[in-house]
């Protein structure tokens, strides 16, 4: 009984001692964060192009610092996601509005990357727009039928003759997800050149003239769900959406970083099922130039502001607190994970 008290005894000492380790370490912790005061913020976020769906992430993330810390000087500078990552990297920028597809690519040192980014290059801050970007591909429905055409597997096996719309060269995210759903078939796009097709670099607003005149019959593109873009080109135009295989889906999620979802039955006129697709977030990164103080502020102000945030456009809708700490596969960065430690968002 003696030997048996005295090892409880030693188990229970053993326990109090790394109870005790790990609250100084918590403590010191707590005590080494830089304290954070109510100071303007006074940065740059690179980002997309202006006027687009994924500008409004960027300026809805402008609009909530400004709420949060008066006199701020945060701007959203309109660009490319490869430029605002070489940015990132170089330090000439802190922050950058990226999707999930982007950094992968960098990391991955696949082009226009010219070679990886070290591990950590870039940290996550925040995901204002989680699951947001829905992968599309959608043609001419007498296109499709004249072809016995019903799904991507059809296209490539029967090696269909297609005008297909791969978005602009400068699109990563619309050119990563047409590699990886040729990729799954052992294929590129330049394959459907070598049988009798044509690949139309245009973008989305564009590829729609073109196919309303009858000269393109795919598109493969992205956005939220309903694209206003998509439900005008039905309204003149037989349309249908080409379906994509869970595997195929899949493949492109787990290449890319994004997850599986869906377009849901009824989003369009001629949508009368539920359609798998990839979802992509867009996220606020940030580079070496990103300092604590900034990046805790960032992610402070979505979380205070995510109300606002939300109701300013329906393309944000999908956003919640619960999901700023989202990043996928990036790390976050040290100040945005205090503050969500701070919250009690994550451990």
């Amino acid at each position: 009984m003696i030997k048996i008290r005295g090892r409880k005894f030693l188990i229970n000492a053993v326990g109090c001692a790394l109870v005790t380790l790990s609250m100084t370490a918590s403590l010191a912790s707590a005590e080494n964060r830089p304290e954070i005061g109510d100071s303007p913020v006074n940065v740059t976020i690179a980002g997309y192009s202006s006027g687009g769906q994924v500008a409004v992430f960027g300026e809805g993330v402008v609009d909530a610092v400004r709420r949060t810390y008066q006199g701020s000087s945060i701007i959203y500078e309109p660009g490319n996601p490869a430029g605002a990552l070489e940015y990132l990297k170089s330090g000439r920028r802190p922050f950058a509005l990226v999707s999930t597809v982007e950094p992968k690519m960098a990391y991955a040192g696949r082009a226009p990357f010219r070679e990886k980014y070290p591990p950590g290059t870039v940290k996550g801050v925040l995901n204002g727009s989680p699951g947001v970007f829905d992968l599309m591909v959608y043609a001419r429905a007498d296109f499709l039928d004249e072809h016995g055409v019903t799904s991507f597997r059809d296209l490539i096996e029967k090696k269909v003759p297609m005008r297909v719309s791969i978005n602009q060269p400068g699109n990563l995210w619309a050119r990563e997800h047409v590699r990886a759903l040729f990729s799954y078939f052992g294929k590129t796009m330049e394959d459907v050149e070598e049988w009798g097709g044509e690949l139309v670099p245009q973008p989305t607003g564009a590829s729609h003239d073109l196919m309303r005149d009858g000269r393109l019959d795919v598109i493969i593109t992205g956005g939220a769900t309903p694209s206003g873009r998509v439900v005008e080109l039905g309204s003149v135009m037989d349309l249908a959406f080409v379906q994509l295989s869970d595997e195929l889906v899949q493949h492109v999620a787990d290449e890319l970083g994004a997850s599986v979802g869906s377009i849901p039955a009824g989003s369009y006129e001629f949508v009368n099922e539920e359609l798998v697709t990839v979802v992509s977030s867009f996220m606020i990164a940030a580079g070496p130039a990103a300092t604590y103080e900034d990046a805790y502020k960032l992610a402070k102000s979505m979380y205070e502001q995510m109300e606002h945030y939300r109701s300013s456009h329906r393309a944000l809708q999908k956003a919640s607190r619960e999901q700023l700490p989202n990043v996928s596969y990036l790390e976050l960065h040290p100040g945005a994970k205090a503050f969500y430690q701070e919250v009690g968002l994550i451990d």
